[in-house]
């Protein structure tokens, strides 16, 4: 049986333990059953780390940079915690891990409940069974956005959402990949998605007009928009906008809907607060991580959210209470944190980072954290 988010001191999380990869890294998600972290970044390789023994396998299924993922359980999934000491390695994967096809799993393998789903730079879109001994390919597509940037499961586990470059929204049967609907409203980039819990309508946030649509999934009609405008990031003199939505979440009793990014040129990272019933903001949280983004949320069922943001060099991870203005917590990384994923045990945190002595990085680390019982 799932286990139920335990009460956890977030202001005492420490680092357990960190897993090198061969290249930067951009993304990272713990599969629903909580024994693989997936992560990607600037590289076609899909790195699978065995959380238990801390073996990776590299995998060549994409075609440019790991930038999104997503992932879906069944109820009746069991979740497996991280050991507190590296266990001995598992058996070798078997050779169908990688694709060779449109998908290479089983009929058996097609109806598991629990998927995780990898995007790359290029719009190539991978779904992977976790269910079994060792994650498998349960469909490989090209969703066609020329440049993807994010992608969101549904609580039912029947539609996948894609959004990228073109700024149209894509729907996809994640039993087969099969395309079920288009959404096209956004005028630029779409960074972000979120499928809300009424399991009726779907969040989507840009870059560019720094906006948030809420979409009805029966219709595909666009019902209402939430302005983000304070994560404008442009910068005199380019003609570039560095800002957007650059993720959503929603607090667990559906009262707030939660986006981060920066608060503007060369500022902190800022969260924005919106009330759900009026669409209106309701409060501003600006770390004093300067220079910085915040390009991931995770709600806790405990009451708090977690960012994960990047500086110059330097990485961070800030623990908050919607209500409050006061952060709980903050935490130095041993990098620049683009991903950041919560364990499925609510114990755990993932954090994709990049690392090295370069401007952008020229190696990985995935670092696993432990939030102590508390709270």
């Amino acid at each position: 049986m799932p286990l139920r988010m335990p009460r956890v001191d977030p202001t005492a999380t420490k680092l357990l333990r960190e897993f090198s990869h061969e290249a930067p890294l951009m993304s990272c998600l713990v599969d629903p059953t909580g024994r693989w972290c997936f992560a990607g970044g600037r590289s076609r390789r899909i790195y699978v780390t065995d959380l238990n023994s801390g073996v990776t396998e590299s995998l060549e299924d994409h075609e440019s940079w790991v930038v999104t993922s997503a992932r879906w359980g069944a109820d009746d999934i069991a979740v497996v915690s991280p050991s507190p000491e590296p266990l001995p390695p598992p058996p070798p994967p078997p050779r169908s891990l990688s694709r060779s096809g449109p998908a290479t799993a089983d009929s058996k393998l097609q109806q598991t409940g629990a998927v995780v789903v990898t995007g790359d730079l290029v719009g190539r879109l991978i779904a992977w069974d976790t269910a079994g001994q060792w994650p498998l390919v349960r469909w490989s597509i090209e969703t066609g956005h020329g440049t993807l940037r994010t992608v969101a499961v549904s609580g039912d586990g029947r539609l996948v959402a894609t959004g990228g470059g073109d700024g149209l929204v894509r729907l996809w049967s994640l039993t087969d990949g099969s395309p079920v609907r288009e959404l096209a409203n956004h005028t630029c980039p779409v960074f972000s998605t979120l499928f809300h819990p009424d399991g009726k309508h779907l969040l989507t946030g840009d870059r560019g007009e720094q906006t948030i649509r809420q979409w009805e999934l029966e219709t595909g009609r666009e019902v209402r928009r939430f302005d983000a405008q304070d994560l404008s990031n442009y910068k005199g003199g380019t003609d570039i906008n560095y800002g957007g939505v650059r993720d959503i979440a929603m607090t667990t009793d559906g009262r707030l809907l939660l986006c981060c990014g920066r608060n503007s040129y060369a500022k902190p990272g800022l969260i924005l607060q919106f009330d759900w019933k009026t669409g209106k903001q309701v409060r501003k949280q600006v770390s004093t991580f300067t220079n910085s983004i915040f390009h991931h949320l995770a709600m806790h069922e405990n009451g708090f959210y977690i960012t994960a943001g990047v500086g110059a060099q330097t990485g961070e991870l800030w623990f908050w209470k919607p209500e409050q203005e006061e952060k709980l917590a903050s935490l130095k990384v041993s990098g620049p944190a683009y991903g950041l994923d919560l364990h499925p045990d609510g114990r755990h945190l993932l954090v994709a980072q990049m690392g090295g002595p370069r401007t952008y990085g020229d190696r990985g680390t995935v670092g696993l954290y432990e939030m102590p019982p508390g709270g």
